[in-house]
């Protein structure tokens, strides 16, 4: 089950690896604070004719509700590590609950001790009632959650399982609406996790503006790109289907143009993305990238793939993991697999 910004999404397979299906798909509208417990009163009533297996439930979490910092560790500070990083922690997230956190190393410092003092950690830090509204939700459902994840986590293990051989780094770029995010992984493993400015909301109103220059407004389509959310003491916004279908439908014909009308936005990403993997670089000995694969709803919106490959200047692609697993799937999971990335990285786990 993930948490996400605009949804939540179950996903169950069946078999295993080699021989995956989709058991259930479900997509549960809901955002903000309270969409753990409206995707608890969806989804409830039809547990029974879903025929899910076991009670297990892994859950991950939206990287909105996630603070994400890169710590250095040298030997001067290596002494009070543990405090730096519970400071670290308690500034980076506001919750009248309390803020979990947890680390890892980025760095594989065994294999050349020499690199001992380039060692960063990865600080994560979630609010603990966050955690509590999940695990409530999914105890209600009757179902034992047992693990907790950073959307990242499941999104990347789902995409290494696409290029199990690439010993060349790579990267993965989550266009969420709210929140975006990007790493870059070796040898299986994260090596590099940072949030980026662009957003799938960002870009959804730069190719508004846009296609309200190269065509005649219509009201009642675009009254519904953005709709107000129900809930009044929350600031989020929720984005329909049927918008991003008109939005797609009206951009027919105007490829050049919007990609124009995107230069500006890719361009900005893209000098965050380059500062990134100077920083990944100089981590690593010099090591490049192979290509970045895009996931979220910023991905498919009209020309974004052309126009971040061209900012990057690196092989940039929509991930459709469904396909390249040779997973059986409903057809409107392999219409949006690049929603369903973060889902099947939790499916897959376990079967680890």
């Amino acid at each position: 089950m993930h948490f996400g910004s605009l949804d939540t999404r179950l996903l169950q397979l069946n078999g295993g690896p080699g021989g995956w299906s989709v058991r259930a798909a479900e997509v549960l509208e809901g955002a903000g604070g309270s969409r753990h417990n409206a995707a608890v009163e969806a989804l409830a009533p039809r547990l029974k004719d879903l025929k899910l297996r076991g009670k297990d439930c892994l859950i991950s979490v939206t990287s909105d509700e996630v603070a994400v910092s890169l710590v250095p560790v040298d030997p001067h500070s290596r002494s009070r590590l543990s405090q730096t990083l519970k400071e670290t922690a308690m500034r980076s997230i506001q919750d009248p609950e309390g803020v979990i956190y947890r680390y890892m190393p980025l760095s594989n410092t065994d294999d050349d001790p020499a690199d001992a003092t380039r060692e960063e950690l990865l600080l994560l830090a979630l609010g603990q009632s966050e955690m509590r509204r999940c695990i409530t939700a999914i105890e209600t459902l009757r179902m034992r959650p047992v693990s907790l994840e950073v959307s990242a986590f499941p999104l990347a293990r789902t995409m290494a399982a696409t290029q199990p051989n690439m010993e060349d780094p790579w990267g993965f770029l989550h266009l969420g609406f709210g929140h975006s995010i990007f790493g870059i992984v070796q040898n299986g493993q994260l090596r590099f996790l940072k949030p980026m400015q662009l957003n799938g909301e960002r870009l959804l109103n730069t190719l508004e503006k846009a296609l309200n220059r190269f065509n005649a407004p219509d009201p009642s389509a675009l009254s519904e790109l953005l709709l107000a959310s129900d809930a009044p003491q929350e600031e989020t916004r929720v984005v329909n289907s049927k918008a991003l279908q008109t939005v797609t439908e009206n951009a027919v014909g105007h490829a050049t143009e919007i990609v124009h009308a995107l230069r500006m936005e890719a361009e900005a990403l893209a000098q965050e993305v380059r500062a990134c993997l100077r920083h990944f670089a100089n981590r690593h000995r010099g090591a490049k990238l192979a290509h970045v694969q895009i996931a979220g709803m910023g991905a498919k919106l009209p020309e974004v793939e052309t126009a971040l490959g061209n900012a990057l200047s690196l092989p940039t692609q929509i991930a459709e993991p469904f396909t390249a697993l040779g997973i059986t799937a409903p057809q409107h999971v392999l219409e949006e697999q690049h929603l369903w990335c973060i889902p099947l990285g939790l499916a897959m786990r376990g079967y680890a």
